[in-house]
């Protein structure tokens, strides 16, 4: 009698870096580079075939090396995003659309913050070139001769984003920071006021802010008038520097009629220490701020502000990137994006 034998089902086997891709490729019943497409642009994969890979991999437990399909593909399908600050709502925000469009293509995503210092960003660069990836997002038009150095030699794509005034070293997507201060004193100026102030970050270290300072000043200009004072904050600027710009605006000129606030963290909370002091707003003092950030529209009065499209940035930056790797766009580019004034009760 032949005693029956329970077949016992086949167990996972674990990885250990003893699995190879060429094994995965061969329990699939397809080619090495079927399985480095499935890995790395599932979406270039007929669905049956992505399938019996996917199975394959998961059946040998299979965990790719990273560095081995960096060297074989000459692609690392990393994309570096360098931002002044991981805390302004700005800057998280473009990055979070940055993100999901690259990762719809199965790109990964590595971002550093170079804390509004070019000596740190271009540190960052050096530290993210060891990684390969296949292109850079940063920010501004403004870093250190070695850092364009560096990425010229690299030959990868580059997008600058947010200043759509200045050249760009290859791609850009921005907005006029410029046309920005513009607007910004022709509202001041349509309400008849004269006496306008302007409080931002330290020259030598926001070149953005420098250009909606001459674009302010540019258009009062043009009736004969100049700021009553320009207030420079060191970078970072917490949102309480916003009391300490509006001090030391009203301890330049007592009589100053509006503000216009570089962000709106600062804006808001000029605007809250307006209210707790009785200085009311707009009838004493209009206040604008520039970013749209969140509570802009909730606090009392609700802020004027300059609204920044991050999401539209975001999201041309990344297809910026995906453009020039596919192919499908060659050459330096520039796009600026209209920037759009929300007239709103502090002014």
């Amino acid at each position: 009698m032949t005693e029956a034998v329970e077949k016992k089902p086949r167990s996972r086997r674990l990885s250990s870096g003893g699995v190879r891709m060429i094994d995965v490729a061969r329990l699939a019943g397809t080619s090495m580079q079927t399985v480095s497409r499935v890995i790395s642009r599932p979406e270039l994969v007929a669905d049956e075939t992505r399938r019996m890979v996917e199975e394959a991999i998961r059946e040998l437990n299979y965990i790719p090396n990273s560095a081995a399909r960096i060297l074989a593909s000459s692609a690392s399908h990393i994309v570096a995003v360098i931002i002044p600050s991981l805390s302004a709502t700005v800057y998280a925000q473009e990055v979070h659309h940055i993100v999901r469009v690259l990762e719809e293509r199965s790109f990964s995503v590595v971002i550093g913050h170079s804390d509004y210092s070019e000596i740190r960003e271009q540190r960052l660069v050096q530290s993210f070139l060891e990684r390969r990836p296949d292109g850079f997002i940063l920010t501004g038009t403004q870093h250190t001769d070695l850092t364009r150095q560096l990425l010229k030699n690299s030959g990868v794509p580059v997008v600058e984003t947010f200043d759509g005034d200045n050249a760009a070293m290859d791609m850009s997507v921005g907005f006029s920071n410029f046309e920005a201060g513009r607007k910004v004193a022709e509202l001041f100026r349509s309400r008849g006021l004269t006496r306008i102030a302007y409080v931002g970050g330290r020259s030598e270290q926001d070149f953005r802010s420098n250009a909606r300072f001459e674009g302010l000043s540019a258009r009062l200009a043009e009736d004969g008038l100049t700021p009553v004072a320009r207030i420079e904050l060191t970078l970072p600027m917490p949102a309480g520097d916003g009391v300490r710009g509006l001090d030391r605006v009203l301890a330049t000129d007592p009589l100053t009629q509006a503000i216009f606030f570089s962000a709106d963290t600062l804006a808001i909370s000029a605007l809250l220490e307006c209210n707790r002091r009785g200085l009311r707003v707009p009838e004493q003092l209009a206040i604008c701020g520039f970013g749209n950030y969140d509570f802009a529209d909730a606090i009392v009065p609700s802020l004027t502000t300059v609204a920044v499209p991050f999401e539209e940035v975001g999201v041309l930056a990344a297809n910026a990137i995906l453009a020039r790797l596919d192919g499908t766009a060659q050459g330096s580019s520039r796009k600026v994006i209209p920037l759009q004034l929300l007239r709103r009760a502090s002014a």
